[in-house]
């Protein structure tokens, strides 16, 4: 890789300024080459680095567990990790200042095949690798008890002062290019290919492979992307058949209003600052009715007269239920009186419930915000008169039209993929959405009605204007990748291929049909592969930096 470690350019610079070319050649080869491993479980990515182990020598080892849900550094407080060559084991176990990081110090006892196995809060990670002997004639160029890692971090449990990890920036954390490996002649093998990476990502759960980067790669470090929104997916060959595109409109649904009437008549008074768009809760007080200049209908006059009949009413019912009790009325008279003073009474507590300081309050059913004013303050309104609508959130309506020529497409609907002006997209069937109404005959303009209904979006209000993507029932198959992988340079499309967690190849690819959220790729990527699917945007910005110079700090 053209990327250098931040720790191989300070141990270059502290050697200083002036130097013969012999003294240079012997600095270059302290360089330390990192091993990188990969390994995905159902919950976590481990990702492991060293700069190769040797028998009887002090060795360094980094592992950062990143969860899958979000991909984020870990919560897991502490890792242990276990080394075993033959039939020789131990165990160390490390607790990390820094979520996700974890620094080990592991001193093998024998040369040969080996393997190191984690356990982060019970999610395992296993991987092979080869311990050299002692002194052997292509071992690794090490510091002195790990002296030349440069990560400041204080770890315990197997992370001391002398072993606090490798670079963890992220330009500086990547291996060396092919070219600088052989010049040093490391004595492991290193896996380069997309083959040997698809079966990193298709690996048994926890078994992870040697996973280097390629010479030309984007460097990433996994701090970068802990820091934004980054994931990564395996690419699949899955069922795809494109989708009808479409601007429709988004509306609320019936349900979703509310009109406040008049309870009497009366002239409306405004209770406060009442303006359409206003939020109201539920219950709030929006208006008064007043009988202001028509004393036949004023509100405090009714509501006195139905006071009066109630009070009368239940008077007469109660001296009524005595002398039944006594049989000196009969039972139809007592049954009169009693129906009476019920209706008497149902009038008179309406009309307290909407009744204070002699006048009608009108109140908000439900929260919401004001939709539409229907009359203006002071106007007169008869009884049942609609004075305002009011609308609360809940789910939209989002209505389309078609040309018929798509109407097969409309009898087999599978999904509609909503696309907002923002680029956003969301599925109807993840907003638990169905399609609401299909028109079984074109209208006026030959063209076919077709609304959903889903879930209310954040910052999508009825009005709104967004593109829908009509998904149909098809048998086709294809290679296809969320549309956040794709990022577009002078008309031509790229997507970033993971060969480590912190290495990735820019790869042009030809696209096909979209279905709003997935885009097909028709040619420059295969299924297996593991690419970027949110955050590709960053690493476009990120592959303009600057690379090290591994000469760089000297003079000659």
């Amino acid at each position: 890789m053209k990327n250098t470690f931040l720790s191989a350019i300070l141990m270059i610079a502290l050697c200083g300024c002036v130097h013969n070319h012999h003294e240079e050649t012997a600095a270059e080869n302290q360089h330390l080459h990192l091993h990188n491993f990969t390994a995905y479980t159902e919950a976590n990515e481990f990702f492991m680095q060293h700069e190769g182990l040797e028998a009887g020598k002090e060795s360094c080892i980094t592992l950062f567990v990143t969860a899958l849900n979000d991909f984020k550094p870990s919560t897991a407080s502490e890792v242990k990790a276990t080394l075993k060559v033959g039939e020789n084991a131990q165990t160390a176990v490390a607790k990390s200042s820094t979520p996700g990081i974890f620094n080990f110090k592991l001193v093998p006892k024998s040369a040969g095949a080996a393997s190191i196995s984690f356990d982060a809060g019970g999610d395992k990670a296993h991987f092979h690798v080869d311990v050299m002997a002692l002194g052997a004639e292509h071992s690794h160029a090490h510091g002195e008890s790990c002296s030349g890692h440069s990560h400041a971090e204080e770890h315990s449990h197997g992370a001391d002062a002398s072993c606090e990890g490798h670079s963890h920036d992220a330009e500086h954390s990547h291996s060396h290019s092919h070219e600088h490996a052989h010049e040093n002649d490391h004595s492991h093998p290193h896996t380069h290919s997309h083959d040997a990476h698809m079966h990193a990502g298709h690996a048994h759960a926890g078994h992870g492979e040697q996973t280097e980067g390629a010479s030309g790669d984007i460097a990433f470090g996994k701090e970068q992307s802990w820091k934004i929104d980054f994931a990564t997916a395996v690419v699949k060959e899955s069922h795809f058949g494109g989708a009808v595109k479409v601007a429709a409109k988004v509306a609320a649904v019936p349900s979703n209003f509310t009109t406040v009437v008049a309870a009497t008549s009366g002239k409306v008074q405004f209770v406060g600052n009442v303006v359409e768009g206003k939020a109201v809760a539920a219950g709030e007080p929006l208006f008064y009715l007043e009988g202001g200049d028509v004393t036949d209908n004023d509100a405090a006059v009714k509501f006195a007269e139905a006071e009066s009949n109630y009070l009368l009413a239940k008077a007469d019912y109660e001296r009524k239920k005595l002398l039944f009790d006594e049989m000196v009325v009969s039972e139809r008279e007592f049954q009169s009186a009693e129906a009476l003073f019920k209706q008497a009474e149902a009038r008179f507590v309406s009309m307290k419930r909407s009744f204070g300081d002699g006048k009608v309050v009108l109140k908000a059913a439900k929260a919401g915000y004001i939709a539409s004013l229907l009359v203006a303050n002071g106007d007169y309104v008869e009884p049942g008169t609609p004075i305002a609508t009011i609308q609360s959130d809940g789910n939209v309506n989002i209505a389309a039209e078609l040309p018929v020529r798509f109407a097969q497409q409309l009898q087999n609907i599978e999904d509609v993929n909503i696309v907002l002006p923002s680029g956003e997209a969301f599925s109807m069937n993840a907003l638990g959405g169905s399609v609401v109404a299909v028109g079984s005959s074109a209208n006026s303009c030959n063209m076919l009605p077709v609304t959903i209904t889903a879930a209310a979006i954040d910052g999508v209000v009825p009005g709104s204007i967004v593109t829908l993507y009509i998904v149909s029932k098809s048998s086709g198959h294809a290679v296809a990748v969320p549309r956040t992988a794709l990022v577009e340079e002078m008309g031509n499309f790229f997507v970033f291929v993971q060969n480590n967690p912190i290495s990735f190849e820019k790869r042009a690819v030809e696209v096909g049909s979209t279905d709003g959220m997935r885009v097909e790729i028709a040619k420059g990527l295969d299924a297996g592969e593991r690419v970027v699917t949110k955050g590709a945007v960053a690493l476009k910005l990120s592959q303009g930096a600057a690379a090290l110079d591994p000469h760089a700090g000297h003079v000659h």
